[in-house]
């Protein structure tokens, strides 16, 4: 039987760092600030893969405690990663020799359950006159998991902070995070800033200091703030993975079929063959010869019909406006109308990912952006395009085909 009191989680694999320990001229370790990201494991394999991701050479290393690792200064600022659901609470810690002390959110020290000692004894030495010394003091710590979306892993790698920015920002959307039905895509950055201290007891050229800082920043940029607090994570997600399919198939298409011609069964095309040519038919006539061959091959499935549809009213469009030198389709080519004789009735509803392929490349065509895409969606349907059906989609081709959405 399970522990249904066992929470379940994903395997630590890793530390992302915003610095490292350096030897003074003394032998004494010190830290050093970082503006690239870090990564440490006990695991070579998952170091080696960082590395061959975001640069950076491997090296041996060994923690203040515990066994030998492996790390790599990458050359990278930014990355790809998902948030798993999780709680991201900052707290005061205290370490030492390797333990932890402390640990307090300003009122509660929750190791020993009595008062947070932490603002008492900072306030106590300043009364007197005396500096902490640097195993007195506590720090703010924010730890969050992350997986690096190009990492092979399903592991997760800490993420730590012990900077006061971050235990403001990074927590900023916890409640949503933690809600949230699956790992959100994000993109981690490692930010450099600036603070400027003024300290007017000094002589007048040492009065400004300038401190800089590294803070870790993560970029939710899949979901707007309505969406984040409004529990609607999970279609922001769904729709998020909607467009990298997309994008991943604008990008065959901009690579162009293979040589050698589909990759099917043999030389019979399958309904992914058709999706994915139909783009390159520049004519009525090169339309219907694939249909033609996609009907031979029994690869005309609901799905395939409303691309192929989708695809004689663009180039029936595109042959009746004067501007633009046609060519005139041969006899018997389908028009529009033709195909949609053709389609007969369809049940069900249309694959979204297809149509959605075909109204990026209508938008594209028009140098529409994302933003006016957007409002010409709404100003039909007065929805989003998140919210668009299969048929809201097929409705909007036809109308563009038409005129209607210019």
């Amino acid at each position: 039987m399970p522990i249904k009191e066992l929470q379940r989680r994903l395997t630590q694999v890793g530390v992302i760092r915003l610095g490292q320990q350096l030897m003074s001229k003394n032998n004494k370790p010190y830290p050093s600030k970082l503006e690239t990201l870090r990564f440490t494991s006990p695991s070579k394999a998952i170091v080696e893969a960082a590395a061959a991701q975001f640069g950076g050479t491997v090296q041996p290393w060994t923690p203040p405690v515990g066994g030998p690792q492996f790390e790599v200064i990458t050359d990278a600022r930014e990355i790809r990663v998902l948030v798993p659901p999780q709680q991201i609470d900052p707290n005061y810690e205290l370490w030492g020799n390797g333990f932890r002390s402390r640990m307090c959110d300003g009122e509660t020290e929750r190791i020993s359950q009595k008062g947070c000692l932490c603002a008492p004894v900072r306030v106590a030495a300043e009364a007197a006159g005396r500096n902490l010394k640097p195993g007195e003091v506590c720090k703010p710590t924010t730890r969050m998991s992350l997986m690096v979306a190009d990492i092979p892993s399903l592991g997760v790698f800490k993420l730590e902070s012990h900077g006061w920015n971050a235990a403001a920002e990074l927590p900023g959307l916890a409640e949503a995070v933690a809600n949230a039905p699956r790992p959100i895509p994000a993109l981690l950055e490692v930010q450099r800033r600036e603070k400027k201290l003024f300290h007017p007891n000094k002589p007048a050229n040492e009065q400004i200091e300038s401190r800089v800082y590294m803070v870790p920043v993560v970029h939710y940029n899949i979901m707007t703030p309505a969406q984040a607090f409004s529990g609607q994570i999970g279609a922001a997600i769904a729709a998020a993975q909607r467009r990298e399919l997309v994008a991943a198939q604008l990008a065959a298409i901009e690579a162009g079929p293979a040589a050698d011609g589909p990759a099917g069964d043999g030389d019979k095309l399958t309904p992914a063959d058709v999706v994915r040519l139909a783009p390159y038919t520049k004519t009525l006539d090169q339309l219907q010869a694939l249909w033609k061959d996609a009907h031979k091959d029994k690869a005309l499935t609901d799905d395939t019909v409303a691309v192929l549809k989708a695809r004689a009213a663009e180039l029936e469009m595109a042959r009746q406006q004067p501007a633009q030198p046609s060519e005139e389709p041969a006899e018997g080519a389908p028009t529009a109308e033709a195909v949609e004789a053709v389609s007969g009735e369809v049940e069900s509803e249309p694959d979204k990912n297809a149509l959605w392929v075909q109204i990026q490349g209508i938008a594209g065509s028009r140098r529409w952006n994302a933003e006016a895409l957007e409002k010409r969606i709404y100003d039909r349907f007065k929805r989003t395009s998140d919210e668009m059906t299969g048929w809201d989609m097929a409705a909007f081709i036809s109308a563009v085909a038409k005129g209607e959405i210019q």
